[in-house]
């Protein structure tokens, strides 16, 4: 029996799956108070999302949950973890059922805490069904129970804030989700700005944008910009294309010639408007 499979008999339904890619993680490395504060975070939302599951009833008390969340060693797949969520006591039936909505619950949380909208939309109806596939069939008190989920992931923003603290620090990005990746949540820096950040900040869709880098840190990534349509604005960036590191990089060399790029980026919004870029990758 492997490693992600060991012990996990008595699971309610199947794994989730939590892993760290880049930085110290590519050398399969994280730094441990970050990785434990991370997980502490992602104890509460998987274990609160859980309970939930299995009962339809929001319960934010550590010690009174009917779940118990565990996880197998880590996996040297950059740094990767498999949890499971077990009865607190015996209970008579398991469901799978139970399993499905839970990933779709801790995904809806990152995605709600991050104000992704669009994501945001496509899950209700994912929890909408899953919640129908227990048994309930009654609309209104699906709706009811979906403003109930509302609240939960409102109340667990505090335990997204810990999951995320190795974004930036020790890994670029955090992945959480159901081992065969149909349902996940893939956090990066531009999703961490919003989760933690004081004021309301949204994260749009990742789109194209033709940029011209005005300055550049050459350490950090951090920059300003110019877009295309609008020359003579400048907007906060940061690059996390893998990338920038290697010398003469296409950024380094497209502001040295003061020559535009096609890149892709995610883009944190307030009120609407673009607060800073997040650019993943550029076009040669």
């Amino acid at each position: 029996m492997d490693t992600a499979s060991a012990g996990t008999k008595d699971a309610i339904g199947s794994q989730i799956i939590i892993r760290f890619d880049g930085l110290d993680a590519e050398r399969h490395e994280i730094e441990l108070s970050a990785l434990a504060t991370s997980l502490s975070g992602i104890s509460r939302i998987v274990g609160v999302s859980a309970n939930f599951a299995a009962t339809q009833k929001l319960n934010l008390h550590q010690d009174a949950l009917s779940v118990r969340v565990y996880a197998t060693p880590p996996e040297a797949h950059c740094f990767e973890l498999f949890v499971w969520v077990k009865w607190a006591a015996e209970q008579p039936l398991i469901s799978a059922t139970v399993a499905g909505l839970t990933v779709v619950l801790v995904t809806y949380v990152f995605k709600r805490a991050a104000g992704q909208k669009e994501e945001m939309r496509q899950l209700r109806g994912a929890l909408d069904e899953a919640i129908k596939q227990l048994g309930t069939r009654d609309q209104p008190i699906v709706d009811r129970l979906l403003e109930t989920i509302d609240k939960m992931a409102d109340a667990l923003r505090p335990a997204a804030r810990k999951a995320v603290a190795p974004i930036g620090e020790t890994a670029a990005t955090l992945t959480i989700g159901s081992v065969d990746g149909a349902q996940k949540a893939v956090v990066g820096q531009a999703e961490k700005e919003a989760i933690t950040s004081a004021s309301p900040v949204e994260v749009d869709v990742e789109r194209g944008y033709l940029i011209r880098i005005t300055e550049l840190d050459m350490d950090t990534g951090s920059c300003k910009v110019a877009m295309d349509a609008e020359p003579d604005a400048r907007y906060a960036a940061r690059i996390t294309d893998p990338a920038f590191s290697a010398p003469n990089n296409r950024y380094v060399m497209a502001m040295a010639a003061k020559s535009t790029l096609n890149v892709r980026a995610k883009a944190t919004l307030k009120d609407g408007e673009i607060d800073r870029l997040f650019i993943s990758d550029a076009a040669p």
